[in-house]
C-alpha cells in the first residue's frame, strides 16, 4: 500500500516586524477615530498583537509616545504659502496665522498634543517660532519684547482653536435654526432673570449675549486676527514713543 505523505504545515506570514514608525502611526489611528484620551500602551498592545511589554522597545513611555505622536503630527506643517517680500509686516503675519489655522484644522489632534508635549520640540515649532520672530524683529520690536508677544499669541490662538475645535465635534448633528433660537431664548431669559441692581449690563444686553454667546465661534476669527495684529501695531508705537526719551538724552 503506497504511503501518503501528510500535506505539511505551512506557517502563516508573519506579522511584519514592529517599528516605531508603526506604534506611533496606530496611536495617531485611534487618536484620531476616538479620541486622545482611547490612547495607551495597553490599548496599543491589543491593536498590534503584541504585549504591552514589547512596546517598550519602541517608545519608553506613554509620554514617549505623546512626544512622538505630537512630532509626527506637526511634521510638514508650512505657514509660509503666499507670504511675499513686499507685504507689510502685519499683512505676512496675517497670512501666517490664516496658513496656520488651516493647517490645524487639518490635524485634529495637533493642538491637544501640543499641550501634552513635553520634549525640546520638534523641527516644525522652531521653524514657526523663527518665522515670528524674524517679522517681529523686522516690524521693530525689540528681542525680548518679540519672545514675549509670540508666547501671547500662541496661547490666544491655541485657545480659541481649541475654543473652535470643541464647538464644532465632527459626529455632532447641527442645530437648526429652531433648536437655536430656542437655546438663544433660554440663555436670554436666564440673563433676564438676575438681579437688575446687580447686573445691569447684562440683563439690558440679553438679546445681544444670547445671541452672540451661541453664533458659531467661527464667526469670529476675522476679528480676532483684527484683535491681534491691530494690538500688536499699538504695542509697537508705544515701544517706540517710550524708547525716544532715551534717544533723545542720548
Amino acid at each position: 500500500m503506497k504511503q501518503v505523505n501528510a500535506p505539511r504545515h505551512v506557517q502563516p506570514p508573519g506579522r511584519p516586524a514592529l517599528t516605531r514608525e508603526a506604534v506611533v502611526a496606530r496611536a495617531l489611528e485611534i487618536g484620531t477615530a476616538e479620541g486622545l484620551e482611547a490612547v495607551s500602551l495597553r490599548r496599543l498592545a491589543q491593536e498590534l498583537g503584541v504585549t504591552p511589554m514589547a512596546l517598550y522597545r519602541y517608545v519608553r513611555d506613554k509620554q514617549d509616545l505623546i512626544n512622538a505622536m505630537t512630532e509626527a503630527v506637526l511634521e510638514g506643517m508650512d505657514a509660509t504659502p503666499g507670504v511675499q517680500p513686499e507685504m507689510t509686516w502685519t499683512e505676512r503675519l496675517r497670512l501666517e496665522i490664516e496658513n496656520y489655522k488651516e493647517q490645524i484644522d487639518a490635524r485634529p489632534l495637533a493642538l491637544p498634543l501640543s499641550i501634552a508635549y513635553n520634549a525640546e520640540g520638534p523641527p516644525s515649532f522652531w521653524r514657526v517660532l523663527e518665522r515670528l520672530l524674524a517679522i517681529l524683529l523686522g516690524a521693530g520690536f525689540a528681542r525680548r519684547e518679540a519672545i514675549v508677544l509670540i508666547r501671547m499669541i500662541s496661547n490666544l490662538l491655541a485657545g480659541y482653536l481649541l475654543l473652535l475645535q470643541q464647538g464644532a465635534p465632527s459626529d455632532a448633528t447641527p442645530l437648526d435654526t429652531y433648536q437655536l433660537d430656542l437655546l438663544r431664548r433660554r440663555f436670554a431669559l436666564a440673563q433676564l432673570s438676575l438681579p437688575r441692581d446687580e447686573f445691569p449690563n447684562l440683563v439690558e444686553s440679553a438679546e445681544d449675549t444670547a445671541e452672540v454667546w451661541l453664533t458659531d465661534p467661527n464667526h469670529w476669527w476675522g476679528n480676532t486676527v483684527d484683535l491681534i495684529t491691530f494690538g500688536l501695531e499699538r504695542m509697537l508705537e508705544r515701544s517706540r514713543d517710550r524708547s525716544r526719551p532715551q534717544e533723545e538724552a542720548s
